[in-house]
């Protein structure tokens, strides 16, 4: 995944989420690894998705420039037993508390739909929900 790739590496270029991720969403992943960029931490180990569920479907590209584009929104369960994140002086800082699991639901949509029909799906929002986890990977 993008955002670990750069939750890890403290000097890879930001502008890399531009490619998984548009709107809220970008704004929101960038805002939380320039803070955690700032305070030194890094992060160790990959996130895994173990289930997708796509909710709803909408092909509707009536008005790109209203924001009338294409949307999917999937919820997404994921897992970070394998993930850590340090401080500056290699200590972990993870609650021991954490759960391994959880669910956000994310809307991805296509801005450049016309243009691009297939390569243009980005990230747009994400929004943690309040469900049973589901297994750990």
């Amino acid at each position: 995944m993008v955002v670990d790739q750069l939750r890890s590496d403290p000097g890879a270029d930001l502008k890399k989420l531009k490619t998984v991720a548009t709107s809220a969403q970008l704004n929101a992943v960038t805002t939380l690894i320039d803070r955690s960029r700032d305070e030194g931490q890094r992060q160790t180990g990959t996130t895994a998705i173990n289930e997708l569920q796509v909710q709803s479907v909408n092909l509707d590209n009536s008005d790109p420039k209203a924001g009338k584009v294409p949307t999917v929104v999937i919820d997404v369960c994921w897992d970070v037993s394998k993930v850590d994140v340090l401080d500056k002086s290699g200590k972990s800082i993870v609650s021991p508390d954490r759960p391994d699991t959880g669910w956000t639901r994310y809307t991805v949509a296509n801005y450049k739909y016309a243009a691009d029909p297939t390569g243009g799906w980005r990230v747009a929002t994400g929004q943690d929900l309040k469900q049973t986890p589901c297994a750990a990977s």
